[in-house]
């Protein structure tokens, strides 16, 4: 595997730079919100972790599926199980008050089901 070029280098720098600085804002966006309407400084972690489950469940998937990357299916698939995990997610979540640690367990089973989701759907051609 050749060594990433400087302009590759770079790019990947600016990208983690935008990065961080999203995440910056969003917590300053966060905090005065919750100083505007006087509620708890108390960082929302079971949203936290759902996001967070999120991004390593499809991110995960993302990777490993990569030679799919120009197939519509691939993308089409992987938005309806986004939904179907968001929608599911929001409402447990309005409802039930979720400990951290389960997010931790059900991490894997989902990333496992949604391979399994992924690979009947994309290999059926």
């Amino acid at each position: 595997m050749s060594e990433p070029s400087r302009s590759g280098r770079i790019k990947d720098w600016l990208l983690y730079v935008a990065i961080s600085i999203l995440i910056v804002i969003s917590i300053w966006m966060f905090a005065m919100h919750q100083a505007r309407i006087g509620d708890s400084p108390n960082l929302p972690l079971k949203w936290l972790g759902f996001a967070g489950m999120t991004v390593i469940i499809f991110g995960n998937a993302i990777r490993a599926y990569r030679r799919f990357w120009g197939r519509r299916r691939f993308w089409l698939f992987l938005g309806l199980f986004s939904s179907v995990h968001s929608c599911l997610g929001v409402i447990v979540l309005l409802r039930v008050a979720v400990p951290l640690w389960l997010y931790a367990v059900l991490t894997g089973p989902e990333y496992l089901l949604l391979a399994a989701y992924l690979d009947y759907f994309l290999n059926s051609d």
